[in-house]
């Protein structure tokens, strides 16, 4: 039977996304680790004329054993991803 384990560092969690995995971590308590309080904040643009931006935090470390840990971590990386996927509507084939 095979028991996946490993871990996984993640930069640039928006407070967005890091109550989502907050979500996932605690359907997935016994099977994931992850300390918020290892997070390492980004401080968000501290000009007068910037826009702000929201903060971001370094250093997510996640770690994970057997098959339900394995799924929670898909979980938030697939979370994580879609918010790169670039928008297909204007593309035509």
């Amino acid at each position: 039977m095979v028991n996946p384990t490993g871990n996984v560092l993640v930069n640039g969690i928006t407070d967005e996304e890091l109550v989502k995995i907050l979500e996932i971590k605690i359907k997935h308590e016994r099977s994931l680790t992850f300390t918020p309080q290892q997070l390492q904040p980004v401080a968000a643009s501290t000009q007068p004329n910037q826009p702000q931006h929201p903060s971001y935090y370094n250093n997510a470390n996640f770690g994970w054993q057997g098959q339900e840990g394995l799924e929670a971590v898909h979980s938030i990386i697939s979370m994580l991803l879609k918010k790169e996927e670039p928008t297909e509507k204007g593309a035509t084939a």
